[in-house]
């Protein structure tokens, strides 16, 4: 009798294992890495934002996610052994976050899927795709589509008076030069003098800041990584000199920015983990549309008005006039302040 229930338990416990066999299998390790192309706030938010809404999906990291974090240090160089690291380890993803992160990925790899990030142009525009409804290669990702036009409209609508307006880019970096591109033609359109300096690395920013001061009226910032790295010399320089600074990147306005239009970098980086999920369910990144992140944001500083003597009831008025136009546009447009 008793061999009887020994065998029975021995058969229960056995079906019982069985039947969990497919549980353990679904409990898969994945290992992805993530590249960055430089340090600065706007890229640690898209980054941030990224692991947050993944482990809110059940990816958590340390659990069933390995996250392996690698900077550049805005060296192409550096980019690409990054990603031969990742692939000599045979992840399972590569997120990049930035243009050059994202070319030095699709340089490296054909084979491991790419979901890139922090991309500030139209991905076909700087080569990384050869459509939006299709890549035709081994990435997709989310991108932004900077409001190059309604930011240097909300210029004219703070400095009327405006002829000419600043700016500072890498010229070695597709994402910039595709954006100054288009830069130009909306300045030409509205006769503005676009009044440009270009800078190699972050160490030459302050000096291109401070070569703008008696040439502009206002100084717009595009979508630049090199540049957002040394945000902080622009600002120091633009507001000493009662410049007013409007940048595309409202992250990085709590710096000293007077005016920020664009979208939210922690959210661009929300938007971007479902994509990642798709490829980790099987979804090959070719048949994942690339997708533009929606939903505009202007951050207003007002500690920065009362610096550089813009009348912060004024600025608020006209900021909330220019927020209603590009509603009425058919565009979502969300108001923050920062200061009083």
């Amino acid at each position: 009798m008793r061999s009887k229930l020994l065998m029975a338990s021995l058969i229960g416990l056995f079906s019982l294992s069985i039947s969990f066999l497919p549980l353990l299998a679904s409990e898969k390790i994945f290992h992805i890495g993530i590249t960055q192309f430089v340090d600065h706030p706007a890229l640690n938010a898209i980054r941030n934002g990224f692991i947050d809404a993944m482990a809110e999906e059940g990816y958590v990291d340390g659990k069933n996610v390995i996250y392996d974090f690698q900077n550049a240090q805005g060296d192409m160089s550096t980019a690409l052994t990054i990603i031969r690291k990742f692939v000599s380890e045979k992840v399972d993803l590569i997120v990049t976050i930035t243009t050059p992160s994202t070319q030095a990925a699709l340089q490296a790899t054909s084979s491991i899927p790419i979901v890139f990030t922090g991309i500030g142009a139209n991905p076909v525009d700087v080569g990384v795709v050869k459509s939006l409804e299709s890549s035709g290669n081994n990435a997709t990702g989310v991108f932004v589509a900077v409001p190059l036009r309604e930011d240097l409209r909300l210029i004219k609508e703070i400095v009327p008076e405006a002829k000419a307006v600043g700016t500072i880019y890498n010229a070695g970096q597709d994402n910039s030069v595709a954006q100054i591109k288009l830069a130009r033609k909306v300045c030409k359109g509205m006769k503005l003098n676009l009044v440009e300096a270009t800078v190699s690395n972050s160490n030459d920013v302050l000096l291109a800041a401070q070569s703008l001061v008696g040439r502009c009226d206002a100084v717009y910032l595009c979508q630049d990584n090199t540049v957002f790295s040394a945000i902080d010399a622009v600002v120091k320089v633009t507001n000493d000199n009662h410049i007013p600074l409007v940048i595309a990147d409202p992250t990085t306005a709590e710096h000293g920015a007077l005016l920020a239009l664009g979208f939210n970098q922690y959210e661009w980086g929300r938007q971007t983990a479902p994509v990642a999920i798709k490829v980790l369910k099987g979804t090959k990144p070719a048949d994942i549309p690339v997708k533009p992140m929606k939903g505009l944001q202007l951050v207003i500083n007002l500690d920065t008005a009362k610096r550089i003597g813009i009348p912060t009831l004024s600025l608020l008025s006209t900021c909330e006039r220019f927020a209603e136009k590009l509603r009425k546009e058919g565009k979502k447009v969300k108001i923050k302040k920062i200061g009083e």
